[in-house]
């Protein structure tokens, strides 16, 4: 029996957990094993993210399907916490690797709508106010999701995705979740370099998923980006919402400063 849920390791602490190197036949050991082969493919677009898991600096969390929420804010917490006293250069290769139990015969509406209201369940059980430097509404162009008070990016992957096969990682809802800030420092849209990094990601992309690319695609502050569309492609057959699924909650007198 898997005893870690909610729990955030690091990959290579996880390989050497008795509750993961005993339970070789459950989910969450074949997911990893998964992941990692999707990941060892030269072709994978994300740079960071092979470099991550090689290496085994991500960090990883296991959410079962009757506490998705109750675990992913627990982990997350933990995760915040561990993360945010580490200078911004020496994380960049750490972000955390949400894998949700999830029906197998869910279409990928559904899986999308269940994310999405997972993340609501997540941001319920959020005890910190929304910092106050990151707009709460997802139509202002500066959103963020935040937990903890920090400003987070969530890549939201589902197993059915067809098209985007960058956005599946294996048989599970999985979130890639990493603080904003970081893209800032690899991927600064403001910067040449930046744009070269961003530039070659997406031709990796197209690469990848046979010549198709998100139209979604932006940068973070850009007049006509908006964040949660990247946090959820979007293909035949997928959840296409006109406004953002997710909405705060945050009382006029709880903002905080950053």
């Amino acid at each position: 029996m898997f005893t870690g849920y909610g729990n955030c390791y690091r990959l290579d602490a996880l390989e050497l957990a008795t509750e993961h190197v005993r339970n070789t036949q459950h989910w969450t050991y074949k997911t990893i094993q998964h992941f990692r082969g999707i990941l060892a493919s030269p072709d994978f677009p994300c740079l960071f993210g092979r470099k991550a898991v090689a290496s085994e600096t991500c960090h990883i969390l296991f959410a079962r399907a009757e506490q998705l929420a109750d675990d992913i804010a627990q982990g997350l917490a933990d995760y915040v916490r561990t993360i945010a006293p580490i200078p911004l250069k020496q994380r960049i290769g750490s972000p955390l690797v949400v894998f949700l139990e999830t029906p197998g015969d869910y279409t990928l509406a559904e899986q999308q709508a269940l994310a999405w209201k997972v993340l609501r369940g997540v941001h319920a059980r959020d005890p910190h106010p929304w910092p106050q430097a990151i707009p709460s509404d997802p139509d202002d162009n500066g959103w963020s999701f935040c937990y903890a008070g920090m400003p987070l990016f969530i890549n939201m992957n589902f197993p059915g995705h067809r098209q985007m096969k960058s956005r599946n990682l294996g048989p599970h809802i999985t979130f890639v979740i990493n603080p904003r800030e970081n893209f800032d420092e690899v991927a600064n849209a403001s910067t040449e370099s930046g744009k070269r990094i961003r530039a070659r990601i997406r031709e990796r992309v197209a690469h990848y998923n046979d010549g198709v690319m998100p139209d979604t695609l932006g940068a973070f502050g850009d007049a006509d980006n908006y964040e949660w569309k990247q946090y959820q492609l979007q293909e035949a057959g997928s959840l296409n919402p006109s406004r953002c699924p997710f909405h705060a909650h945050v009382p006029a007198d709880t903002l905080i400063e950053n």
